[in-house]
């Protein structure tokens, strides 16, 4: 069955679906374009609020118009198995662009790019949309220096950072192997300066997040080499950051594209939440008895006050300078 999950995530797949499409028309001289999931999740998604469903990254991609020509989805166990056979049923069985590749991504990785390695020159997309910590930094690696061409641009990389999931984890019941889980992630141990600053009080619950998130792209920029990286938080009803969405490319045109999704996307948010809002309380409503005035899909009314501050992106900044970044941290 589709999992439920909220407008942030509708959001987020909402710029993916347009940016897939303008990706491959600037690619579309290009044989081959390549799109990589690595943590795929199932083919449907179902909009909590309202019941809608919408489609998940998988068919989001196999969908993409202009096509792309390599497909590939990884995913654990019983998650992989139904992933492969709900794409067997929608889509023509010698349809031999895409494979579901099972078990742990950083572990089927070097197996799958070397499937690809033909097509390396390709114009590569990866998808990483992980809970928490599970993708490795080894793993990230590998994926941005598999596109090997003349402009020596990397494969372009959109991947969650959910820096909120991580403070949870370093505090809960398995702690021991969750440190070691976000330290596979950066490379390192610099986060837990972060972490622990955070512990001290020397920063704040948004300072925190944005560190850990500013951490990442600092790496992408500098330690891979990519020129742009960009960071959108996607906010719950209270205006807190649930999770981030950072990009990577070495493309001025991917650069331009990300910044007008990105900006579409936070011009929608405010509208999303309210709607999001008013379905909850006619459902609350109803749960108690009363006759609901209106049908859910007439709460949908446009607010002309909505949206009115767009997403800006900002650079990133040396965490290195601060009073706060001592000496690391043993936990």
């Amino acid at each position: 069955m589709p999992r439920p999950w909220s407008y942030w995530t509708r959001n987020k797949l909402e710029i993916l679906t347009g940016y897939l499409e303008a990706f491959n028309s600037a690619a579309q001289r290009s044989p081959h374009r390549i799109y990589l999931d690595l943590m795929a999740g199932q083919p449907e998604n179902v909009y909590r609020d309202t019941g809608d469903r919408f489609d998940g990254s998988p068919l989001i991609a196999m969908k993409t118009n202009p096509p792309f020509t390599r497909l590939r989805f990884c995913e654990l166990g019983p998650v992989a198995t139904s992933l492969e056979a709900a794409l067997r049923t929608q889509f023509p069985r010698d349809d031999d662009r895409y494979r579901v590749i099972h078990g742990d991504c950083n572990v089927t990785i070097d197996a799958t790019l070397a499937q690809l390695a033909p097509f390396r020159r390709a114009p590569t997309f990866a998808f990483i949309d992980q809970q928490a910590a599970e993708v490795h930094w080894e793993t990230i690696e590998k994926v941005a220096a598999f596109r090997q061409n003349p402009e020596n641009r990397k494969t372009e990389i959109w991947m969650l950072m959910s820096p909120t999931m991580i403070a949870r984890g370093v505090r809960g019941t398995n702690a021991e192997a969750f440190i070691e889980r976000v330290t596979r992630l950066y490379g390192d141990d610099d986060w837990k300066r972060i972490q622990a600053a955070l512990w001290r009080r020397d920063i704040t619950a948004p300072e925190y997040r944005a560190e850990m998130v500013n951490l990442m792209q600092i790496k992408l920029e500098y330690e891979l080499g990519y020129k742009y990286s960009h960071r959108i938080p996607m906010q719950m009803h209270n205006k807190v950051t649930i999770f981030d969405m950072v990009f990577a490319s070495d493309h001025d045109a991917g650069d331009r594209i990300m910044r007008h999704l990105y900006n579409r996307a936070a011009r929608l948010e405010p509208e999303m939440m309210r709607q999001a809002k008013s379905v909850k309380r006619q459902k609350e409503s109803e749960a108690r008895g009363e006759m609901g005035l209106f049908d859910a899909s007439e709460l949908a009314v446009d607010d002309p006050n909505a949206g009115q501050v767009l997403w800006e992106p900002t650079p990133t900044w040396n965490p290195h300078t601060a009073d706060w970044w001592i000496e690391e941290q043993d936990f």
